[in-house]
């Protein structure tokens, strides 16, 4: 998903009057919910939906700014995005309240779930599923158990237990030698070939290219921007793309302004979320932008499209 555009933002302002003002930080407190440009909208997945503008997952933090009937307006504190307002903020959207709950301080998170989804039991013996199952790159708070599970503090107070594959440390992660870590990005992008492209989409089952990419980067303990515009503004430029780092296109005839990110996954081939009515999928550079990696400098032009590289990690 490229930057978003802000058509719909000049609308925000008629939709404010008669809001209840707040500005406090909550929780998301259900495994996936979308952000939405206006209120009392649905997403659909099945087509460009102007209106969906992400999705956040169980336990980001969000800044609610205002409420209006059933619905908040909140600034989701952990995507950080430019184009709305030409600032550095967390992505501005709707979401239904009942989706939020207050945030307790203390509920900082220790693990993040690798498995595409993660199911949960009642007990550390696994023999009653729980209600409860977390997307990649969830993050949680929780203990673990003698290597064999972790347990898991929802907020409200329920506790559940993960099996430990489900999930790693996060400080385990954020240690992790380059080489390493690089690999870890794209075993995550690969797990998510084959799921649907959704615009907004930032979960498994329903991603956009930049949701795909900020996925795959945060379930290996990394943050980077929500969309590909502000990863390419974030990320350092390089010259040759190693594997996990990132390969922009531009709007046509706006070299400055990207539309489009593709993963790295080496040996000359990309993972990307191409488009609505396709899957993600991995592709040869050869194949995706009629040329090998190796002609395609920094600043090349492919069909009126300038092709640049970018890295988040050493």
């Amino acid at each position: 998903m490229s930057a978003r555009s802000v058509s719909v933002v000049a609308a925000l302002a008629v939709l404010l009057a008669g809001c209840a003002t707040s500005s406090r930080l909550m929780s998301v407190a259900v495994p996936v919910v979308d952000l939405r440009a206006q209120p009392h909208t649905t997403a659909q997945p099945a087509v460009h939906d102007p209106l969906q503008e992400t999705q956040l997952l169980y336990g980001e933090r969000v800044k609610v700014l205002a409420e209006r009937e059933e619905w908040s307006r909140v600034e989701a504190v952990e995507q950080r995005e430019f184009s709305h307002s030409h600032r550095w903020e967390g992505y501005p959207g709707w979401v239904p309240s009942s989706s939020l709950r207050t945030l307790d301080p203390l509920d900082e998170p220790t693990i993040v779930v690798t498995d595409t989804w993660a199911a949960t039991s009642t007990s550390p013996h696994g023999t009653t599923p729980s209600s409860w199952q977390f997307p990649m790159g969830t993050r949680l708070k929780a203990w673990d158990m003698a290597g064999q599970v972790w347990k898991i503090a929802l907020i409200g107070g329920e506790d559940v237990w993960m099996p430990y594959a489900s999930a790693r440390a996060l400080d385990e992660l954020q240690g992790l030698a380059p080489p390493a870590q690089r690999r870890l990005v794209v075993s995550n992008a690969e797990r998510l070939i084959g799921d649907p492209y959704v615009w907004g989409g930032r979960s498994p089952g329903s991603v956009d290219c930049s949701g795909l990419v900020n996925l795959a980067y945060r379930a290996a303990g990394v943050d980077i921007p929500r969309d590909a515009h502000e990863q390419s503004l974030r990320a350092r430029a390089v010259l040759t793309p190693q594997p996990a780092d990132l390969v922009f296109l531009s709007e046509r005839s706006q070299p400055k302004h990207i539309v489009h990110v593709m993963l790295y996954a080496g040996d000359g081939t990309v993972i990307e979320g191409p488009g609505t009515g396709m899957a993600v999928r991995r592709i040869s550079v050869q194949e995706r932008l009629a040329r090998p990696l190796e002609t395609l400098a920094s600043g090349t032009v492919v069909d009126g499209q300038t092709v640049t590289y970018g890295s988040y990690l050493p």
